[in-house]
């Protein structure tokens, strides 16, 4: 993940997850890999607009991406998800340890 903090969250990730966009896109991809385009057509903002979001999502490290011929897909990353949520697991059930 992008940056550890002293209590083991990764501040970029949370950062990524706290725009509403960016959690519609991770709603509609968390099922399967899409591309923008299909990702565009389900969402409330334009095809740009999605590809500005999937790249923050992309250097947070929560999204992948292949690219197929002239198409990117995109796709969740699980570790990333997971990682996380241990991190706030731990902090819910010990707290931050100094």
């Amino acid at each position: 993940m992008a940056g550890i903090s002293q209590n083991n969250f990764d501040i970029e990730v949370v950062k990524a997850l706290s725009d509403e966009v960016r959690l519609e896109i991770m709603n509609i991809i968390g099922h399967r890999e899409m591309m923008v385009n299909e990702i565009a057509d389900k969402t409330s903002v334009s095809r740009p607009t999605v590809s500005h979001h999937l790249q923050i999502l992309k250097r947070a490290g929560i999204v992948t991406s292949r690219k197929e011929g002239k198409e990117m897909y995109y796709s969740v990353n699980m570790y990333t998800l997971t990682s996380l949520s241990e991190s706030i697991l731990k902090f819910v059930t010990f707290g931050f340890l100094e």
